[in-house]
């Protein structure tokens, strides 16, 4: 049994509610061993409360990296990428830098790293976790997955980006493209490639807004909230 705590759902944004009040963080659990991905700057619980063995970083955003802009003094190893060691003011205590597409164990869970688009100044990965049940695919913030075939395929569950369902928060920047992909879209993604469980997180402004509406209409999506549960 796998539990998924998401600890917080809300993307880099002013606009809060009762239901997304804490950075998009998400707590994996499995026998015994307690993998956290992300740890922003708004996060209900101290680490020491929350006593992972090991921690996954996305990328270098406030909402995703904390030593980005704080001193944070723990020997819970931290896995992220050299550019992200390299961008933070502050530096974890007992990094673990990882390559995108190097498998990696942490107890239960297998991690793959991978590159997806989302920013040129802090390059991002996204995780696809094995666990003991299912393979999730975790996309907290992206544009679009590079080898989205080999990534997607396989998986039983997809966590994406939830801050736009329909709204356009895509750049151009030069021949890169940076930002947020649309709900719709991922959702696209996953039907394609048959994945039967669609989670988002990182909420965003429109998606908050909107979200009773949202949840009306695609019953077959769930739309994370702060302190969710689900077991697989």
């Amino acid at each position: 049994m796998t539990r998924l705590v998401f600890l917080g759902t809300k993307g880099e944004i002013e606009e809060s509610s009762g239901r997304h009040q804490y950075h998009s963080s998400l707590l994996m659990i499995s026998e015994g061993t307690r993998l956290l991905i992300d740890y922003g700057r708004l996060h209900r619980y101290r680490l020491e409360e929350i006593a992972p063995q090991a921690i996954l970083i996305t990328h270098a955003h406030p909402d995703h990296y904390l030593w980005l802009e704080e001193e944070v003094k723990t020997e819970i190893p931290v896995y992220l990428t050299r550019e992200t060691l390299d961008y933070g003011k502050f530096k974890p205590l007992n990094p673990q830098i990882i390559e995108p597409g190097a498998e990696f164990a942490i107890a239960p869970f297998i991690c793959l790293p991978y590159r997806v688009l989302h920013s040129i100044r802090c390059p991002a990965v996204g995780y696809k976790i094995k666990t003991p049940e299912k393979t999730i695919v975790y996309n907290s913030d992206l544009v679009d997955i590079a080898g989205k075939e080999s990534i997607l395929e396989g998986a039983g569950y997809y966590i994406g980006d939830g801050s736009a369902i329909r709204a356009n928060l895509v750049r151009r920047r030069g021949d890169q493209i940076l930002g947020h992909a649309r709900i719709m879209t991922q959702i696209n993604w996953c039907r394609k490639y048959g994945i039967p469980n669609i989670i988002f997180t990182h909420l965003g402004k429109e998606t908050i807004e909107e979200e009773e509406a949202f949840r009306a209409e695609h019953d077959d999506v769930i739309l994370a909230y702060d302190g969710m549960e689900l077991v697989i």
